[in-house]
Formats: C-alpha cells, sequence, structure tokens
C-alpha cells in the first residue's frame, strides 16, 4: 500500500511577513463505501450488498444511541461521543442563559488504529517530483505493464499508479467498455488483458 507521503509548505506568521513550514498531505485519493464493500467482500463470504447494508445499519445503530444521549465503542477502530455547542441568551429578564444544543460527532480512534497508521514513518515529496496522475497516464502505465505481463488485476493497478482500488476499478470499467482491456475470471480472482488483436501489434 505504500507510505503516507507529505509536501512542505510555507505559510504566513503572525503579520503576514514571516513564513513557517506546514506538512501537508499529498493525498492519493478517497476511499468510498463502493471500494470498502467490494474489499470487505472479497474477504469473506459476504456479497457487497451484504456488506454495504450491514453499514447502513451501523450507521443508524451509532446515530440512533449517540442522540440518545449514549457513547459507542468499537473494539478496534475507536469511540464515538456527541458533540455538544453551547448556546448562550439572554431571557426577558436580562439574565443570561446558558443551553447546549448537539453539534455533530467526537471521534477518538483506538489505539491499535493508531498504531497502524503511524506504522511507518511519513516519506516528504518534493512538489516537482509530484507527478501527473491523471486518466491517460495511467492507462499508459497499465499499458506498460501488460507488455511485459500477460495480466493484471486491480491490486496491480493501483500499485503502479498510486491510487485506490475503487479508482482502479473505475478506470478498468471504462478501459473494458472501450476494448481497450478484457475482463476474465470473477470476483477475487478478476484479471484484465489486452484483446488478441492488441497483442499482436505490440509485438
Amino acid at each position: 500500500m505504500g507510505r503516507i507521503k507529505f509536501g512542505v509548505y510555507k505559510t504566513p506568521k503572525g503579520n503576514g511577513t514571516e513564513q513557517q513550514a506546514c506538512a501537508r498531505l499529498l493525498s492519493k485519493g478517497t476511499m468510498r463505501m463502493e471500494e470498502i464493500c467490494e474489499y470487505l467482500s472479497d474477504s469473506c463470504s459476504l456479497t457487497s450488498a451484504d456488506v454495504k447494508g450491514a453499514i447502513e445499519a451501523l450507521t443508524t445503530y451509532i446515530g440512533r444511541n449517540l442522540s440518545n444521549g449514549y457513547c459507542v465503542e468499537l473494539e478496534g477502530l475507536g469511540h464515538f461521543s456527541p458533540a455538544l455547542k453551547t448556546v448562550q441568551r439572554t431571557d426577558e429578564k436580562g439574565r443570561t442563559v446558558f443551553s447546549a444544543k448537539a453539534d455533530g460527532v467526537n471521534f477518538r480512534c483506538s489505539k491499535r488504529l493508531r498504531s497502524l497508521v503511524n506504522k511507518d514513518r511519513p516519506l516528504k515529496i518534493k512538489r516537482e517530483n509530484v507527478t501527473s496522475n491523471e486518466l491517460p497516464d495511467r492507462k499508459q502505465k497499465m499499458l506498460r505493464y501488460l507488455q511485459n505481463n500477460p495480466y493484471i488485476n486491480l491490486t496491480d493497478y493501483a500499485g503502479i499508479n498510486h491510487c485506490s482500488r475503487y479508482r482502479a476499478a473505475e478506470d478498468m470499467k471504462l478501459f473494458t467498455e472501450d476494448g481497450t482491456v478484457i475482463k476474465m475470471g470473477y470476483r477475487t480472482h478478476r484479471v484484465y488483458s489486452l484483446p488478441q488483436e492488441k497483442e499482436e501489434e505490440q509485438e
């Protein structure tokens, strides 16, 4: 999966003349529901739809209990609690009255989750070394890979392009539809290869 990458940026400090260094994450993308469900489905006997239903049920359960004044702890993940915002107003008699309203959710990650995130030291990347990773660039990397390998799967594609499996799946769907590659296998054993005519052209 690689390491966390960051760049160093200068930001104004105080009066706007001095600058201080600030580390900023160079995100590889966002892992969304579709990819999470697909990954979990590949790791167990549940279908992607089953996993999605379970996550939606868990979200509803957490939300309902937080709204009822409970905290929720998921072992290995973290602790959820309702966030409150203090509201101050003046009543008819001129007295200051304080109340509160729900204002989202507090989350405190578990030690296990923190250790998983912190296991490798982040890698500093110079801004000039950040290469383009648009669709045409990802496609060219895939084609070069297939020149030396008979097939490619989503993990391989995500690895050479430094993108998420969700992005890999979306790209491969496009490449399959436009005939760049053909799809073979099923679910965890699904791979992609060049059509016969394209293989002959490259030889």
